[in-house]
């Protein structure tokens, strides 16, 4: 059985989100040339939805069993859902207690997120090694999730509109897996490539990404500042650099800014995933904004720096 979170349940766990929160974006339809044209989906940061997590179903031999943060009413929304696939910090590929607040907060604002990892497995401090599989087998079971008869999800999901994200290791497993083509825009989150291959993968692999890619890092604090800030200079495909350098490698994850609890850096970090996500898969042009052109939204927040290219 899946739990339920009602806002208020949300709101504590992120201690005061500011609202932010996904449109459903319909899929393409037959329009009548002569009516007047539908009004623009409202940007990911107008609505929240109570959330649901639960294990994912069991459909196949996978390379990792998955946790599914998803909203709870799925009836009441119009269209099919985005679905981000999300790889942990330190390569963890059982316990996915690291992302649970990020996972439950862009579950809040419209996405079916798959989270690597197993339901009911407690935290755990593992480290592994790159495993890009976890990532593109939770996007052939989204896929299967989306057919299977009994399936709370069956034709809810947007298989056309997959993104794939990751923290620290689990950025290269995401980073790796953008050259999937079933892959429509991947996040990197305090992490990219070595320039020696360290980990097993190398930069040539920014050579295979097809979509848009976002590098957040923590400033010169953060561990992967110098990979994410190197990797963002070789993509040719269109990408974003967002630096906060109050938060250090785990700031955006946990909540810390300069090292000291604070949640309004999660908050932020929350913001950006959402609003990355609604400008790639949904095509929101409010979210678009929000990183692109002189009076990008967060390139006025206090402590971020923003860059952009190719787009």
């Amino acid at each position: 059985m899946g739990r339920a979170f009602l806002k208020p349940a949300l709101v504590a766990v992120a201690t005061a989100l500011v609202a932010v929160t996904a449109a459903v974006v319909p899929g393409p339809s037959e329009v009548d040339a002569a009516a007047p044209p539908a009004p623009p989906a409202p940007p990911a940061s107008t609505v929240f939805h109570p959330v649901v997590r639960e294990p994912a179903a069991k459909t196949g031999p996978y390379a990792a069993e998955y946790t599914v943060y998803r909203p709870a009413d799925l009836d009441t929304l119009h269209g099919r859902l985005p679905v981000v696939v999300f790889g942990n910090g330190a390569c963890r590929h059982i316990s996915n207690d690291e992302l649970l607040t990020l996972e439950t907060l862009l579950a809040a604002h419209g996405f079916v997120v798959v989270a690597v990892g197993g339901f009911d497995e407690p935290a755990l401090t593992e480290n592994g090694s790159p495993q890009p599989g976890v990532i593109t087998d939770a996007i052939t079971w989204a896929e299967r999730e989306n057919d299977r008869r009994g399936s709370a999800l069956r034709n809810k999901l947007d298989p056309r509109r997959i993104g794939v994200a990751g923290h620290s290791c689990g950025g290269l497993e995401a980073l790796v897996a953008g050259a999937d083509p079933r892959v429509k825009s991947v996040l990197s989150l305090d992490s990219g490539f070595f320039a020696d291959g360290t980990l097993g993968y190398g930069r040539e692999n920014l050579r295979k990404l097809h979509t848009p890619v976002l590098f957040a890092d923590g400033g010169p604090n953060d561990v992967a500042y110098a990979n994410s800030g190197e990797n963002y200079d070789l993509v040719t495909v269109p990408a974003v650099r967002a630096t906060n350098p109050a938060a250090g490698h785990t700031g955006f994850v946990y909540g810390q800014r300069d090292g000291n609890p604070d949640p309004s850096v999660r908050e932020e970090a929350v913001r950006v995933l959402v609003a990355w996500f609604d400008f790639t898969l949904n095509g929101n042009r409010t979210a678009r904004g929000y990183f692109l052109g002189a009076g990008c939204g967060l390139c006025a927040t206090p402590g971020w720096t923003v860059t952009s290219k190719n787009f």
